[in-house]
């Protein structure tokens, strides 16, 4: 029978000093804290004791535990400042069951594929600039892609004024969460206190793409239903709850910004780290051209053939791996529950943590060498690969952004030659809540023959 027991060991630094470590040095600091254990406690302030879970089998425990007990909205409650009071991601129990029921069919399975030009298109416009640009920083350029090709997603047509609007706003709203302090700004600034302040920038920011954003929708309530554009939010505008009512304009903005955040930045860093990774090997480079022109021919990638460019998908595995994105998840405890035998008092949040993880070398030999081959040679369960979570918080977004990410890396590989500077080492760093490369991958492109 489990019996409670003390926490497991951990630093012993003042709860500030912890979270000012993390922020500046985020994989160094957890590297560290892991010579205490497997299962290691780490205390930040204004983020509570937390118990770090670096074995598969304890991972999948919490990703299996009742979703009542283990409250991951809670845990995100600063992530509502940016995504508001009603995102999926900050929601728990009923709540959350019923916004993530709305929002997930049109970001999976045929529906999620109809996106397959604008991707491509925003993939053939990097060409273009990169062709004749020299030396570029492939993070910035990835944010202008991965944010067109969401907001075609969500919004639908880039013609209009209203899309180029809600471009730049949301370009410029990001800018503001991506320093490195943001959890600190978050924590002074709360949104339900600062919300309506006329000198803090970021609120500032927000207000202004919440009245471009009420704006459309109050505009696409008006139109018939075969006027609308195709995109999420004709679809978020046709849905209903299980009661018959359809979504509040507070929901669909929450909705909108949610997948426009989530979305967009995390697949941009995404796909910096993976030219990070890819570039310097001459082997894995062969193979994913050698692949594309035995599935495509000289024709450029198509929507059928997305399915057989194997090696390329366990390239970008592989990259998602070795480069964590988010470092670790967290679930609140409402009531106490046990994890490789410890039961844990309510109040303690879980961390499943990703990135050591990843880094785990019973698990995946050598993890600091990138093999796309290991994702060739055995299926990985989701308590031992998860860069988008786990459980019934699994990002919603996670076939959206792989997706993406397979049909940008096919183009550019199909039309371009592509390489780092010599000696150039990207570290990660902390990106708002994120982790990216210091320097913005920087890379070389000239166009094939």
């Amino acid at each position: 029978m489990d019996t409670p027991s003390p926490f497991p060991p951990g630093p012993s630094q003042h709860p500030l000093r912890q979270l000012i470590q993390y922020s500046l040095r985020p994989t160094q600091y957890l590297e560290a804290c892991a010579r205490y254990g497997e299962t290691f406690t780490m205390r930040m302030s204004g983020f509570g004791t937390m118990v770090q879970f670096t074995r598969p089998d304890d991972i999948r425990e919490v990703f299996r535990g009742d979703a009542s007990v283990l409250h991951a909205g809670e845990g995100n409650a600063l992530l509502s400042a940016l995504v508001g009071t009603t995102s999926v991601l900050v929601l728990d129990d009923e709540p959350h069951r019923r916004q993530r029921k709305v929002m997930l069919p049109p970001l999976k399975g045929e529906r999620m594929r109809t996106f397959f030009d604008a991707m491509q298109s925003e993939a053939l416009r990097i060409v273009d600039y990169w062709t004749n640009t020299g030396l570029v920083r492939a993070d910035k350029d990835m944010q202008t892609l991965t944010l067109r090709v969401i907001l075609r997603a969500t919004m639908g047509h880039e013609s209009s004024d209203d899309f180029k609007e809600l471009q730049e706003n949301m370009s410029r709203l990001l800018d503001l969460v991506r320093h490195p302090l943001v959890l600190f700004a978050w924590n002074l600034f709360p949104l339900e206190r600062y919300q309506n302040s006329r000198l803090l920038p970021f609120y500032i920011r927000r207000r202004k793409f919440d009245a471009l954003l009420s704006k459309v929708i109050a505009t696409r309530r008006t139109m018939a239903p075969n006027c609308n554009p195709e995109c999420l939010l004709t679809d978020l505008l046709k849905m209903t709850h299980q009661d018959g009512t359809g979504m509040t304009d507070l929901e669909l903005r929450d909705a909108i910004v949610t997948v426009l955040a989530a979305g967009h930045d995390t697949t941009a860093l995404a796909l910096a780290w993976a030219f990070e990774q890819i570039l310097p090997q001459a082997d894995v480079v062969r193979r994913i051209e050698n692949e594309l022109l035995e599935v495509c021919g000289d024709a450029l990638p198509r929507p059928e053939h997305m399915a057989s460019l194997e090696y390329l998908d366990a390239a970008i595995r592989e990259s998602l791996r070795i480069r964590s994105i988010i470092p670790f998840i967290v679930r609140v405890l409402k009531d106490a529950f046990s994890v490789g035998g410890v039961t844990y008092p309510p109040g303690i949040v879980l961390c499943p943590s990703i990135y050591l993880l990843h880094m785990r070398e019973d698990l995946y030999p050598q993890p600091t060498v990138f093999r796309p081959e290991r994702f060739l040679e055995r299926k990985f369960a989701s308590h031992e690969w998860n860069p988008f979570g786990g459980g019934n918080r699994a990002c919603l977004g996670q076939a959206f952004g792989l997706y993406e990410m397979k049909v940008v890396l096919a183009t550019l590989f199909s039309l371009l030659r592509m390489e780092r500077p010599r000696h150039a080492v990207s570290k990660p760093v902390r990106r708002g809540i994120f982790i990216g490369p210091h320097d913005g991958t920087p890379l070389r492109a000239v166009r094939r023959d």
